[in-house]
């Protein structure tokens, strides 16, 4: 086995810019349109001793390790130090890490019922069959980068998509961030340093059907399985490799049973926090602003987090022992050509509304165009 040497990550938290749908009440929407301004700090303004503070105690669950150098657990721990902190103690969030509550679909059928107030380390996979539109953003290389694609999801596009998750599935969201920035294919005991190497790898894939086509069209085999099983599954032979970020990666120790992964980019990946929407509904209307901005610090923290873990990920996977490939664009370009097309009509197959495709694809050039991209 190899181990590669812990990363050295600051603990203070970091302000990310253009995280403008993060903010507001959210009485209304997602928490972007519900009116930012004088609500946007989530009710700071206020005199905190002029307000009630009821006792309460809730759980967040999620899947990741009982790490803060890990962004999914940064993420929980920044929620609930937040919330503690503005309710003096009086409203406690109880971390549950590392699945102790359950797989992360369990997890959401808790969070729908009720029974589990709140749900972090979710990713697209986990939300897709509660939410088939989700699916939008498995249109492969899709996105110029990380910035491009948090900008299209902070602003108005994702102020659309984060209402309508809401009313499909009874469900907030408060917190989203880049998994690690982009899905990358990494295998154990061979190389991928053309479209014909992929040729019959059974690589691993959350269960999402445009994840699965875009291996078909590469010439692979989608074989889904479950994060948890993920690590035995590569060091016993089941599957010769998977899709994950550098990050994420990382925060499974894949980089001890792999051999090779090629920076292909090929889908951006998030990970999220939601709340039980009537529970959100009726918590105390300053509670509820609490709840919102704790998000939005969450979102900035573990962005935070990840920026510094994909700029020293690939050194921490290469100190294990893993060869690392950036590809020319001229291959990217043959992957493109082989994917998105056909991965793109399952996308619109697979999603309730497939106008969305348009409409973030619409975004993604206002984004570049605004970021000074075109």
């Amino acid at each position: 086995m190899r181990k590669a040497s812990a990363l050295g990550i600051t603990a203070g938290v970091a302000s990310t810019a253009g995280c403008s749908s993060l903010t507001g009440s959210g009485g209304n929407g997602n928490g972007g349109n519900g009116g930012n301004g004088g609500n946007g700090n989530g009710g700071s303004s206020q005199n905190a001793n002029d307000l009630a503070m009821p006792e309460m105690t809730v759980t967040l669950g999620h899947s990741g390790p009982e790490d803060i150098q890990q962004h999914q657990h940064r993420a929980a721990t920044t929620f609930k130090n937040y919330v503690e902190q503005q309710t003096n103690g009086n409203f406690t969030v109880e971390i549950s890490p590392g699945g102790a509550l359950g797989s992360l679909r369990e997890m959401i059928e808790q969070n729908q019922s009720g029974s589990l107030e709140l749900v972090g380390s979710t990713a697209e996979g986990h939300i897709a069959p509660f939410y088939p539109n989700i699916n939008v953003y498995a249109l492969p290389y899709a996105f110029r980068n990380v910035e491009v694609a948090n900008y299209v999801f902070d602003k108005g596009f994702g102020d659309t998509l984060w209402e309508d998750f809401r009313d499909q599935t009874g469900l907030r969201m408060l917190t989203w961030y880049d998994n690690g920035g982009f899905r990358s294919f990494g295998i154990a005991g061979s190389e991928i340093r053309s479209l014909s190497d992929m040729e019959g790898l059974d690589i691993r894939t959350m269960q999402i059907e445009a994840h699965q086509e875009l291996v078909r069209q590469l010439g692979a085999n989608p074989t889904p399985i479950d994060w948890n099983e993920l690590y035995q599954a590569i060091d016993q032979g089941v599957v010769a490799g998977q899709e994950n970020s550098i990050p994420t990666v990382i925060s499974g120790d894949l980089h001890e049973v792999l051999d090779f992964i090629i920076l292909d980019r090929h889908v951006f990946t998030m990970n999220f926090i939601h709340a039980n929407e009537s529970w959100f509904q009726d918590l105390p209307e300053h509670y509820q602003q609490i709840v919102l901005t704790a998000g939005r610090l969450a979102s900035q923290d573990a962005r935070m987090i990840n920026r510094i873990q994909r700029q020293r990920g690939v050194q921490t996977v290469e100190d294990a022992g893993v060869t690392v490939f950036d590809p020319p664009q001229d291959l990217i370009t043959e992957f493109q050509e082989a994917t998105q097309e056909p991965v793109g009509q399952i996308v619109r197959e697979q999603m309730d509304d497939p106008g969305l495709v348009d409409e973030m694809t619409d975004a993604i050039e206002q984004a570049e165009q605004e970021l000074g991209y075109q």
